[in-house]
């Protein structure tokens, strides 16, 4: 993505769209690759080349079940599992030709909505490390209805007092999927954004009380998704996955690029509630993210404080860590 001009923290839509062009160009030439030449079944080429062709005719940008097909394939092949391998093609060729729909799209996790192939690939695909997605099921009818609802507002609101970040995030997040932990003794999570199902974020329907919540959860999950663009090209970090460092959004020390994410998003997340707040949103509503932005502040700088100290960051890491560094030291809280 381009990070010469400007702050890489603030939303920028052209920036945003051409990335994510370059991107889907990138997925096209390693599915092919991957079906065409690796796997190279006969029975089958036919029917993959016009998938192929359908999916990446230029009419819109692919499903998220696309992408975590993709990642399915790729993680087989890289481990040389060949029947894993042989399954994630197989279910790729399952999955409908789809693109993605016109408009925010807000659908439960569920076979009944996305279809099996699809269910199975996008569970597996926001399956975590750390057990919190690692359950999941689709929210009631009703509480599917009350969600959708909620998430709907709440991109109006942004729409209407922060354009900017709703442009962007309708290019980040056109597709949310709805979820909660099987087991209701969880804690769960509020949400996920995982790069192999670009495109979408998971959201824990039972985690979105408030309008506030809903509002902070979009802009931190699909902040999630803007940093992963940033990796496309480049590394943040050289730490190594081994290290692992405190975090003040996990109980157990966690690696540094989960620590880097945490603190990039909280930022967006206080710039983006300045933002709705200085142009007019006001209410109960307003002090109750006025608060979660305060907080979304305090974590900023726990996690500054763990990046300043054990960080080691490449030219383009330094830049979006200098970059949020500046925004937040003009944070009014």
């Amino acid at each position: 993505m381009e990070t010469q001009f400007g702050s890489t923290l603030l939303p920028n839509a052209d920036d945003i769209r051409e990335t994510i062009t370059r991107l889907i160009d990138r997925l096209e030439t390693s599915l092919r690759h991957l079906l065409l030449e690796v796997w190279d079944n006969p029975e089958n080429n036919l029917r993959a080349e016009g998938k192929l062709k359908r999916i990446f005719s230029g009419h819109g940008h692919p499903d998220s079940c696309i992408y975590a097909a993709h990642d399915a394939m790729l993680n087989a092949a890289l481990s040389q599992d060949e029947p894993g391998f042989e399954r994630a093609c197989l279910e790729f060729l399952q999955l409908p030709d789809q693109v993605q729909a016109s408009g925010l799209e807000v659908r439960g996790l569920s076979e009944k909505e996305l279809g099996p192939t699809a269910c199975d690939l996008l569970r597996r695909a926001y399956c975590d490390d750390a057990g919190l997605t690692a359950d999941l099921r689709a929210p009631s009818v009703e509480a599917t209805k009350q969600a959708v609802a909620k998430i709907n507002l709440a991109r109006e609101i942004l729409q209407t007092y922060a354009p900017d970040w709703a442009k962007e995030f309708d290019l980040l997040a056109p597709q949310i999927y709805l979820a909660v932990n099987e087991d209701p003794a969880k804690s769960g999570f509020g949400g996920a954004s995982v790069f192999a199902a670009f495109g979408s974020i998971l959201v824990n329907a039972d985690k979105i009380d408030r309008l506030p919540t809903v509002l902070m959860t979009l802009v931190h999950e699909s902040s999630h998704a803007k940093l992963f663009l940033y990796h496309l090209d480049d590394p943040v970090l050289l730490n190594e996955d081994t290290e692992r460092y405190t975090s003040p959004l996990r109980s157990s020390p966690r690696p540094m690029e989960g620590i880097f994410h945490a603190a990039w998003v909280s930022a967006r997340m206080v710039q983006s509630a300045t933002c709705i707040l200085d142009n007019g949103f006001c209410g109960p509503d307003a002090e109750e993210l006025r608060r979660q932005s305060r907080q979304a502040s305090i974590v900023y700088q726990d996690c500054a404080t763990e990046i300043q100290r054990h960080a080691r960051m490449t030219p383009l890491g330094r830049q979006l860590f200098d970059d949020a560094q500046r925004a937040m030291s003009d944070v009014r809280c």
